[in-house]
């Protein structure tokens, strides 16, 4: 057993509270349980107690065991000082504050069921591919998608967090943060921590300035360090950066940072920029149009853009192809950039307004989205739950993310069905 499953059934009330008495036989009423802590220092705060006859108020620390409290060194810190209820599994040992007080200590171990216990350990236990995988199978448990809707806003939140260190980092520039984002998703899992690092490196409002495709092409190539061609086109893109490098000073990547191999040419991170280059030639408020956008099939439409016609016969400058194709963003990029760049934004500005509609709105895009197809959405679809939209299948990645592989069993609503049952 864990602490953890202390903490829950103190929080839920899932022990027995009938006739409550301390380890020194004093008889104890609880009126507040406190607010559980996720920070430093004790695991509830603000509680209510009576003990004996006299009103206590103040914080709850709960161990395994008693002799936890000295183990953790809490008899030496003066921040556990107000702690005015010891509440263990076990009493193995007598413990004092910094201040050589005597805390009073209640004993749950005879007032927790069993089953709690053998189910917690069980899950926690177990090998699966999810912790509740046995028991998934037989649970009718009616109150998923309503579960599933609380854990994607908090998918959303969590990426909205993140937004706003971008905007901090930015100075609430909006297009500059969709600027970041693009390039991170548009780089996809093998080149996205490059494409970070260079629009890191790249002042937005200098790429805007450049008027033209060309120009756009030449500063993220360039910036990327991937314009050591000899043809004439990646000349001409050359000495293009060359001129911007000296008149805004910018410091050029190595090119020794992005990863061709073993990806399909479609992916390979020059032609993601020259398409990059191509999306924001089409959209100059590019932010401003993704606020605006009606519905998901309208944000689409602002990712169907191709790169200009040397990449037809392109996917590295200078090695022509055998075949002409024009370069589009393929469906599967356009649905990555929607459900983690796009709607996000629109979430997170939503938030930052403080306007529920817009958020909501985000919601419901990512119900207009098709499901994403990966090992998460098929593990899941193999245990009977099925999603039909990105709002479920995101929600399905943040549960096995967050709550399944941390074992986080406890803080999840069929966890606590199974445990409680």
């Amino acid at each position: 057993m864990k602490e953890e499953l202390l903490h829950q059934v103190w929080k839920t009330k899932r022990f027995d509270l009938q006739k409550l008495i301390t380890e020194d036989g004093e008889k104890l009423v609880i009126h507040h349980f406190g607010l559980h802590n996720s920070n430093a220092g004790p695991d509830f705060l603000d509680a209510r107690i009576t003990i004996g006859t006299t009103l206590w108020a103040g914080h709850v620390e709960m161990h395994l065991k008693a002799s936890d409290w000295n183990r953790h060194g809490h008899q030496t810190d003066p921040s556990y000082g107000n702690v005015i209820l010891h509440v263990v599994y076990e009493n193995d040992k007598p413990i004092l504050t910094s201040n050589q007080q005597t805390i009073p200590t209640l004993v749950l171990k005879n007032r927790i069921s069993e089953s709690y216990i053998r189910n917690y350990n069980a899950l926690v236990g177990g090998l699966t591919w999810i912790p509740c995988a046995e028991q998934l199978k037989a649970l009718e448990y009616a109150g998923l998608p309503f579960f599933l809707e609380r854990v994607l806003v908090d998918r959303l939140e969590s990426k909205t967090s993140r937004i706003k260190k971008l905007l901090e980092e930015s100075t609430n520039n909006w297009e500059a943060v969709l600027f970041k984002m693009i390039m991170r998703y548009m780089g996809l899992k093998v080149n996205g921590a490059a494409f970070e690092t260079l629009a890191a490196g790249l002042d937005f409002d200098v790429f805007k300035k450049q008027e033209t495709l060309e120009l756009k092409e030449s500063i993220l190539l360039g910036q990327a360090g991937l314009l050591n061609a000899n043809d004439d086109y990646t000349a001409t893109l050359a000495s293009n950066y060359a001129h911007q490098k000296n008149k805004y000073k910018l410091m050029p990547m190595s090119g020794v940072e992005w990863k061709f191999s073993r990806l399909r040419p479609a992916n390979f991170p020059t032609l993601r920029l020259a398409q990059i280059a191509a999306l924001y030639d089409k959209t100059t408020k590019l932010f401003n149009s993704i606020i605006h956008a009606e519905n998901a099939q309208a944000l689409k439409a602002l990712l169907q853009v191709k790169a200009s016609s040397y990449w037809d016969m392109h996917y590295i400058p200078g090695k022509q192809s055998t075949v002409s194709k024009v370069k589009k963003i393929g469906e599967t990029t356009q649905q990555v950039v929607l459900i983690n760049a796009f709607i996000p934004l629109i979430f997170a500005y939503g938030r930052a307004v403080d306007d529920e509609r817009i958020r909501n709105r985000a919601l419901d895009l990512l119900g207009e989205v098709k499901v994403e197809k990966n090992a998460i959405v098929k593990g899941w679809r193999a245990l009977g739950i099925k999603a039909d939209s990105a709002a479920h299948s995101q929600a399905l990645i943040e549960l096995k993310t967050n709550y399944c592989s941390a074992f986080q069993c406890l803080n999840c609503q069929i966890g606590q069905q199974i445990i409680f049952n």
